[in-house]
């Protein structure tokens, strides 16, 4: 430990007299392997300031934003890893861990395929991979239970599908207000020919006049 503590030491004078972005990335890597999380990541910003674009600063500073469970951080750099650099294996690992632990299956099995396409056999990624896809399947199941929005497959063939369904639809509530109406014809033309509801609906005013008749209801 005292070896690492010197190697620090040594480290920080080059970088306080001439800083670089590869004495930031050696610094702030050292840091994190020290457990000075909290040094690392300020020297790490401190670089990302000078450097914006390095990738390794970039990839460092993200890393050390994970340790102190700064994910929303972690996340926008390793984005911008990707967009330098869509191949660095540690952001689209670090990228698909971060939306897997948000929920965000869609995104995080995209990642880890990709990963896992580049570096076949992480045992850890796989197994986060297949449960992943279990989440994902389950969300959607649910999702159709409960009547909420599912997302469906951008292509030409769910699009005729979905097209199809709606045409079906629109021809079932046509269907369905046409029966209505037939319904509620046949019930009028029914009250216009019913029976009368006594017998004093029989006579006509004059005759109830003359013969001295009240209805029993009035």
């Amino acid at each position: 430990m005292p070896n690492s503590d010197n190697d620090i030491q040594e480290l920080y004078q080059s970088w306080l007299s001439n800083p670089t972005p590869a004495l930031c990335v050696r610094l702030a890597g050292k840091l994190r392997r020290s457990g000075r999380i909290s040094e690392a990541l300020d020297v790490a910003g401190t670089g990302l300031k000078d450097w914006p674009d390095n990738i390794s600063v970039n990839v460092v500073f993200g890393r050390s934003a994970l340790d102190q469970n700064k994910s929303e951080e972690a996340m926008k750099v390793f984005e911008k890893v990707i967009s330098l650099d869509p191949l660095n294996l540690i952001a689209i690992k670090s990228l698909g861990e971060l939306h897997f632990k948000q929920g965000n299956w869609n995104r995080s099995i995209e990642l880890f395929e990709e990963y896992l396409f580049e570096y076949p056999g992480d045992p850890e990624i796989e197994e986060m991979l297949s449960a992943a896809r279990e989440k994902k399947t389950e969300s959607q199941r649910e999702a159709r239970l409960t009547g909420q929005n599912v997302t469906y497959p951008d292509t030409g063939r769910m699009a005729s599908i979905l097209a199809a369904q709606k045409s079906n639809g629109n021809q079932e509530t046509d269907t369905g207000a046409q029966q209505e109406n037939s319904q509620e014809t046949r019930a009028s033309q029914r009250d216009s020919g019913r029976a009368p509801r006594s017998l004093f609906e029989l006579f006509s005013s004059e005759e109830c006049s003359e013969l001295g008749l009240t209805a029993f209801d009035k």
